[in-house]
């Protein structure tokens, strides 16, 4: 995938990422707001309810009363605390869940006094009072009520999770689709057409692309690695003394296999001449590619092509960054190759352009 579409890609991901957090903090806090106005309606209707119990008891000391207190408290699934305390008589009557929910005293006696401090965990809980009535003044209901829990936290995440799954996906659709629609080649690159029918563009005899189409896959090449901020490297190859014997097919034909399997991307190995190939090495810079060379000049010398050890002359040049064209490309491998010949071949040297002044040819080596 591109630089370009790279970024792309990383802004899309990071508005994604700020859409899923705003989306769930309004939705977090939504979920507070209506629990907390339910809370106070809740409690609107306990202090309804523990004020009759009140009244039907003449009071709150009776095991009936205590009994029905109870099965209110139990009633309520989100209340965590019911406390009734009055300002002359302490706390009448209190049960929680937790006893940690009173701060102090944890255990209040019938003597204690004052208004009661609750432990309640912000923005997932609550304490709410009101005033008991009736013919009980300086009586209040206090409550803790659950506005944020489990079972409200669950389809939030549920939810984001489903969206960050369809995100996943058709990101990766995306990307498919991109990557399937870079790697057609140009419409200069299809096999051309004859007298004789469609020609192939694989010569049947080295194996490698027709040297006819070297220029237009040059050209695309280079709009692909500027357009993705990448290197691209071309290389000249020549078979030092071609002519020594009478078995330059074979040698030819050799060297190809051998650069064939060097170079796996076989759509980027060309012909050039009798004695020459040309290679495009992708997303490489002209350091990474002179090692690469100097590997497949070693592997061609090491061994004996019809009985003789043959060598090879490579001339290499590199976009590096350069807004260079094909023609530029291809005249700066032609000076490198003719340097490597000049200093006796079996070498390979790599043409080093001068970044202040990129867009001439400089030097070689």
């Amino acid at each position: 995938m591109s630089r370009r579409l790279s970024w792309v890609f990383l802004a899309v991901s990071v508005a994604f990422f700020l859409f899923i957090v705003g989306l769930t903090g309004y939705r977090l806090e939504d979920v507070r707001n209506r629990n907390s106005l339910s809370s106070r309606d809740r409690l609107v209707d306990l202090t309804a309810r523990v004020t009759a119990i009140r009244g039907t008891y003449a009071g709150l000391d009776s095991p009936a009363a205590r009994k029905e207190l109870r099965s209110l408290f139990d009633g309520e699934p989100r209340l965590l605390l019911l406390c009734v305390r009055s300002s002359t008589d302490g706390i009448l009557y209190l049960v929680a869940r937790n006893q940690a929910y009173l701060k102090e005293p944890a255990i209040p006696t019938a003597q204690w006094r004052g208004t009661p401090v609750y432990q309640v965990s912000r923005g997932y809980e609550v304490t709410l009072s009101r005033p008991l009535g009736g013919d009980a003044p300086g009586t209040f209901l206090d409550s803790v009520f659950i506005i944020m829990g489990r079972e409200d936290l669950y389809p939030i995440v549920r939810d984001d999770l489903y969206l960050f799954l369809a995100f996943l996906l058709v990101s990766g659709v995306v990307i498919l689709i991109v990557m399937s629609v870079q790697d057609v080649p140009p419409a200069s690159e299809k096999p051309s057409s004859g007298p004789g029918g469609p020609q192939s563009r694989t010569s049947p005899r080295s194996g490698l692309v027709r040297a006819q189409y070297l220029e237009p896959r040059l050209r695309f090449e280079l709009e692909r690695a500027a357009a993705a901020g990448q290197d691209l490297a071309l290389a000249r190859i020549r078979i030092d003394n071609p002519y020594a014997d009478s078995h330059l097919a074979e040698v030819y034909t050799e060297t190809a296999r051998l650069l064939r399997l060097r170079f796996p991307a076989h759509d980027c190995l060309f012909e050039a001449a009798n004695d020459a190939l040309t290679a495009l090495i992708q997303e490489t810079d002209i350091d990474a590619a002179v090692r690469s060379l100097e590997a497949f000049r070693k592997a061609v010398g090491s061994r004996q092509i019809e009985g003789r050890v043959r060598t090879l002359s490579v001339g290499v040049t590199s976009r590096g960054g350069r807004l260079v064209s094909a023609s530029v490309l291809l005249e700066e491998a032609e000076i490198s190759l003719a340097k490597a010949s000049r200093e006796g071949g079996n070498r390979v040297v790599g043409f080093r352009a001068d970044p202040a002044r990129y867009q001439n040819v400089s030097a070689a080596g």
